[in-house]
């Protein structure tokens, strides 16, 4: 079983989501529009306890981008979006006529991907490569012994790379399960080193390029078997 991976489009009118689908929406962090006014004052809130301003616009622009994407599934304005979290801290909306709709972020340096999907659990991740990122230590702390082999074997031009490689798709899946690298066992089986797409029967995982310099993940249930993208602008 693989995800069908669709080119980056455009949106054009609603899109429409079946059982099936996942939804991508890749955007830029350095947008010039305002989304405060879309933000809750418990968000703005947050957003502002944040020091780095960086870090702060970048909280903001995701979560805006994230109300305006979901209103174009729903019958609600992107600033009338209620939502509530789960025992996990994972987000979904409060309102239960639109429970099944599912959603992921993830955002780094300058690009947000948001994952929408009708009724499945999904996660998303996206890194950019940092050339200067020890990333043999991360590997030691937080990968399998397959997957760190599979690194340690891997030529060395394409290593870093391939560290991004498996390390979106844990985050991905461990988000999609509603966790992430802070829950202790770590030592999970090397079902991350299929070379584009892997599968285990529960779950399936899809590496990606976003942007130059950016690698992102998507993990779905394997009854999910096409992933459209697209961008906003």
């Amino acid at each position: 079983m693989s995800l069908l991976l669709l080119p980056w489009q455009s949106p054009v009118g609603q899109p429409q989501l079946d059982v099936f689908t996942v939804h991508l929406w890749r955007f830029r962090l350095d947008s010039a529009v305002s989304f405060d006014p879309l933000l809750s004052d418990d968000e703005r809130l947050r957003a502002g306890r944040l020091r780095d301003p960086r870090k702060s616009r970048a909280w903001v622009v995701t979560r805006g981008r994230l109300r305006q994407i979901l209103a174009g599934y729903v019958d609600v304005p992107p600033e009338g979006l209620r939502f509530v979290v789960n025992a996990q801290g994972k987000p979904r909306l409060a309102d239960e006529a639109n429970a099944a709709l599912t959603f992921n972020l993830s955002h780094s340096g300058d690009w947000g991907l948001c994952a929408v999907t009708a009724g499945s659990e999904v996660g998303v991740d996206i890194e950019r490569i940092d050339r200067t990122l020890d990333y043999a230590q991360l590997a030691k702390r937080f990968f399998s012994p397959a997957e760190y082999a599979r690194l340690d074997t891997c030529p060395a031009k394409r290593r870093k790379r391939e560290f991004f490689r498996i390390w979106t798709r844990k985050e991905a899946w461990l988000k999609g399960k509603g966790g992430g690298f802070s829950e202790p066992d770590q030592a999970l089986a090397p079902v991350f080193l299929g070379r584009n797409c892997a599968c285990d029967g529960v779950w399936c995982l899809r590496s990606f390029p976003v942007a130059r310099h950016y690698l992102a993940a998507v993990a779905v249930p394997p009854t999910v078997t096409r992933m459209q993208r697209w961008q906003l602008f």
